[in-house]
């Protein structure tokens, strides 16, 4: 079925607006399963296909290029527009998994679930119908379909579908969550550092540090004796070297 475009904003106008919530979790035990086969053998009244007062859009809500990852829940938002001028009452719906290349082999049945809102003439109604592949199926693509069941005011049943086409299973994305390991490692070391940081900086000095700067000061103790001592023995040759002088100076005084 070829939606337009008013439609399917219907639908995205719906979703911000609200809606009515339909999940379908295999191990949920306080939901009815339905059998759709049964429903359509005790139904006289049932008509093979959708209502022509009827129209259909869905989205993919955490999955708009249709990779489904294995073992997630999948939710699928769906508008329920009723064009005609009589009321339609949503009672369930339901999705199965299906081979690509044979559509009547099933690959996975999902529950059934039941809704029980009634859609009055040219309004529209949105629902949300959650899903979990099972985790064991091969990466691949498969057909997935996903059909509504209602009743008319006048006690017919149709079934029209929400999505009939191919999807790709996938394994989880393991990207993400190696990039969040790895930015908490960053977090942790950068916290690391700095704790040691501040650490270091009011730790007090230990005593080989002192021991150090003992060793300064004798150095610089040693240095100065040195140098006094030089200067002392500067002003020692000098005294002697004027003693000299002045014996010479008496010796010749005498021979003259």
């Amino acid at each position: 079925m070829r939606l337009n475009v008013a439609l399917r904003a219907g639908l995205c106008v719906f979703l911000m607006v609200g809606m009515a919530s339909v999940r379908a979790e295999e191990d949920t035990d306080d939901v009815e399963v339905f059998d759709v086969d049964e429903i359509v053998d005790e139904d006289d009244d049932y008509e093979v296909g959708p209502s022509q007062d009827i129209e259909t859009a869905f989205m993919f809500a955490d999955y708009p290029d249709k990779k489904l990852e294995l073992g997630e829940i999948i939710k699928v938002l769906f508008l329920f527009n009723n064009k005609g001028d009589i009321g339609f009452n949503v009672t369930h719906v339901f999705a199965s998994l299906r081979s690509p290349y044979d559509y009547n082999y099933h690959i996975q049945n999902f529950s059934a679930m039941p809704i029980g809102t009634l859609v009055p003439p040219g309004a529209q109604a949105s629902f949300e119908y959650l899903f979990k592949p099972d985790v064991t199926l091969e990466p691949t693509e498969f057909w997935l379909t996903t059909e509504v069941v209602y009743n008319s005011s006048e006690d017919r049943t149709y079934k029209s579908a929400v999505f009939n086409g191919t999807v790709e299973l996938v394994e989880k994305n393991a990207e993400v969550d190696i990039r969040k390991f790895i930015t908490y490692l960053v977090i942790l070391a950068g916290m690391g550092y700095g704790g040691y940081s501040m650490y270091s900086a009011k730790k007090p000095r230990k005593s080989g540090d002192k021991k150090k700067t003992g060793a300064a000061k004798t150095v610089e103790i040693e240095e100065e004796k040195v140098e006094l001592r030089k200067q002392a023995r500067g002003q020692d040759g000098n005294i002697i070297n004027r003693a000299v002088r002045r014996k010479s100076s008496k010796k010749k005084g005498r021979k003259n």
